[in-house]
C-alpha cells in the first residue's frame, strides 16, 4: 500500500534518497561492509528503514526477497548468503542441514496471524467482544456458509502457513505437536469450502481485499496488517479482529546469522535493530509489536492469547501443505495463454518450456513440489503467434495414478511448441478470458485466473484499447477474473500492465528473476 511506503521513508529519519531504492547502492561502500540476507516477502515493508540501520551501524543489508519455503530450500542448498530474516524459522528449524547453519538467531518483532471479519458480520455472528470464540467455532461458521474469507497460498506465504497449521493443531484438539494422525481433513475442508480470495503474499491479499471490499467478508493476515488496512480511509467498514480462545500462531521475524565470518556485522545490526530507535520506528510505521519492552506497542492485540503447538517434523508439514493443496482447498481453473511467435526462438522458447515441464512436476524440489499442477485443477494452454486455436483442456483428478499420465501430456504437449509468425496478444487473451468466464459461470466455486506470457508487442488482431473497450463492456459477473502477465524480453511493460490493472491482478517481471522461478510464484496466486 503506497501510504504505508511513504509512512515508512519519513520515519526513516530524514534518509529520503534512501526510499528511492532503498535496498539499492550508495554513493560509497559501506563502513561496515554487507550482510547479504534471505529475507521473507512480508519484510520488504522495511526497506525504507534500511538506511537508517546502515547509518547507525555502518552495515549494508542487502536483502532478496523470497516465500519461505523458497527461503528455507536456497539455505538447505548451502547457497551463498550472510544471514536470513524470515517471518518464522519454525519450519526451516525442522530441516536438520538448515538448522546446522543456523549460527545464532534473534527476534526482532512479533504479530500474530488472525481472522479479521467486517464489523457487521462479526456483529451477526456475536464475536465481538466474545472471548469464547475459537477456532471449532469459526471453521463451523465457514463451514456452514455464514461467511467468507481470503487468504494467501500457505506454500507461497507465512501468513497463508501459519493460518493453515494453527487451524489444524487447534482443530486437533491437542496440546501438544501434531502428528499425521491428527490432520482433521473433514473440518479443515469444511472451512476452506468459504474461501474465495487467494495470493502470493499478505500485501497483495490486503490490497485485494481493499480494492474488491464486497468480495469476501474478511480475510486471515497478520494482525499488524489488518490494523494497518482499519487506518486506511478507502476502507468502508472496519475489521474486526478475531483472536481465537484456543490460541493462534505468531510471527517474530528473527534474523539469522549463516555465515560465522559475518559475527561482528550481524552483532551489530541486531543491537540496532533491537533498540529503542528501530523498534520505535518500525513499531510506528508496520504496526508490529517491539521485542524492546521500553518501546510501546501500537498494536492493541490481546496478551494472554495462547501460542498454539507447531509440528515436530517436516513430515508432518509436508503432509499438511499436500492435503491443502491436492484436498482441502477449493479447486483451481489455470489458463496459460503462451506466446509462441517467431521472436520466441530459441533460448526464450525452451526456457517458457522448462517452466511449464517444472508446474508439469519436472521439479523436485520442496518449492517444486507444492507449486507443480494440482489435484482436482483444470489446466488449460492457449498457444498463440498471429494466429491461435481454442484453449486445449487439461483435467487433473483426485486420482494420483491419472494426474501422472496427465502430467506427462502437458508435457508431451508443450514440448511440441514451435515458434513461428506474429504476436496477437490481445485476442488471444480475450478468447482465453472468454472461455474461462464461460466456465466460471457454470462452475463458480473455483479459483479461476489467467497467466499470459509474451516476449513483445502485440501486432496482430485486437489492440489495448480494443481489448480494454471489450472488457469494459462485460456483465459485471464475467469480470473479475485475475491476470497475471509475465514480462518477457523485449514485452511491452505497459500494455501487460493494463491487463493487471483491468482485472486486478499482478505483473511479473523474469527480467529481475529466472522464469521458472516466476512461474512457481504465480502458483501462490491461483
Amino acid at each position: 500500500m503506497s501510504q504505508i511506503r511513504t509512512t515508512l521513508c519519513l520515519l526513516a529519519l530524514g534518509l529520503l534518497a534512501g526510499c528511492k531504492d532503498a535496498s539499492g547502492p550508495t554513493a560509497s561502500p559501506p563502513a561496515g561492509g554487507t550482510l547479504s540476507v534471505i529475507a521473507g516477502s512480508e519484510l520488504k515493508d522495511i526497506e525504507p528503514l534500511l538506511p537508517l540501520i546502515e547509518k547507525n551501524t555502518g552495515v549494508r543489508l542487502d536483502m532478496s526477497y523470497m516465500g519461505t519455503l523458497d527461503a528455507v530450500e536456497r539455505i538447505q542448498s548451502g547457497a551463498p548468503a550472510d544471514a536470513a530474516w524470515l517471518a518464522s524459522n519454525r519450519y526451516a528449524m525442522l530441516v536438520p542441514e538448515v538448522r546446522a547453519r543456523i549460527a545464532a538467531s534473534e527476534r526482532t518483532m512479533v504479530t500474530p496471524v488472525v481472522l479479521g471479519i467486517k464489523e457487521s458480520k462479526a456483529r451477526e455472528l456475536g464475536w465481538i467482544n466474545n472471548p469464547d470464540v475459537t477456532w471449532k467455532t469459526i471453521s463451523d461458521a465457514a463451514a456452514a456458509g455464514k461467511f467468507t474469507f481470503g487468504m494467501t497460498n500457505p506454500a507461497s506465504s507465512n501468513t497463508g502457513f501459519s493460518g493453515l497449521l494453527g487451524l489444524a493443531a487447534a482443530l486437533s484438539g491437542k496440546g501438544d505437536a501434531l502428528v499425521e494422525g491428527d490432520i482433521d481433513g473433514r473440518q479443515l475442508a469444511g472451512f476452506f469450502a468459504s474461501q474465495r480470495l487467494t495470493s502470493g503474499s499478505s500485501g497483495w491479499l490486503a490490497d485485494a481485499f481493499l480494492a474488491d471490499q464486497d468480495k469476501v467478508d474478511g480475510i486471515i493476515n497478520y494482525a499488524s496488517t489488518l490494523l494497518q488496512l482499519n487506518r486506511n480511509p478507502q476502507m468502508r467498514e472496519q475489521l474486526v479482529l478475531i483472536y481465537p480462545k484456543d490460541g493462534l500462531l505468531s510471527s517474530d521475524y528473527p534474523l539469522m546469522l549463516l555465515n560465522p565470518a559475518k559475527r561482528d556485522a550481524f552483532t551489530k545490526v541486531v543491537e540496532f535493530i533491537r533498540g529503542r530507535e528501530f523498534q520505535t520506528a518500525m513499531t510506528k510505521s508496520t504496526l508490529r509489536r517491539p521485542v524492546n519492552p521500553d518501546v510501546p506497542s501500537e498494536d492493541p492485540s490481546p496478551s494472554d492469547v495462547a501460542e498454539l503447538p507447531f509440528p515436530g517434523t517436516q513430515a508432518v508439514v509436508d503432509a499438511i501443505l499436500t492435503a491443502f493443496e491436492n484436498e482441502l482447498r477449493l479447486p483451481t481453473d489455470s489458463t496459460f495463454v503462451l506466446d509462441v511467435s517467431g521472436s520466441m526462438e530459441g533460448d526464450r522458447l525452451q526456457a517458457l518450456k522448462n517452466s511449464m515441464f517444472g508446474l508439469a512436476g519436472g521439479d523436485s524440489s520442496v518449492s517444486g513440489r507444492f507449486s507443480r499442477f494440482r489435484a482436482r485443477e483444470r489446466v488449460f494452454l492457449l498457444p498463440f503467434s498471429n494466429q491461435f486455436q481454442e484453449p486445449e483442456k487439461f483435467e487433473m483428478t483426485a486420482d494420483s495414478a491419472a494426474n501422472a499420465r496427465t502430467l506427462q501430456a502437458i508435457s508431451a504437449r508443450v514440448n511440441q511448441l514451435v515458434a513461428n509468425g506474429g504476436t496477437a496478444m490481445f485476442s488471444a487473451t480475450r478468447a482465453a478470458y472468454l472461455d474461462a468466464a464461460a466456465r466460471r459461470r457454470a462452475e463458480p466455486n473455483r479459483f479461476y485466473s489467467v497467466v499470459l506470457l509474451t516476449d513483445g508487442q502485440s501486432n496482430n488482431g485486437i489492440d489495448a484499447s480494443e481489448f480494454s473497450r471489450w472488457y469494459a463492456s462485460l456483465p459485471p459477473a464475467d469480470k473479475g477474473i485475475r491476470m497475471f502477465p509475465v514480462v518477457f524480453g523485449d514485452a511491452d511493460t505497459e500494455q501487460l500492465r493494463l491487463l493487471a490493472q483491468l482485472t486486478s491482478g499482478k505483473v511479473f517481471d523474469s527480467r529481475k528473476s529466472d522464469l521458472r522461478g516466476i512461474f512457481k510464484e504465480i502458483r501462490g496466486y491461483q
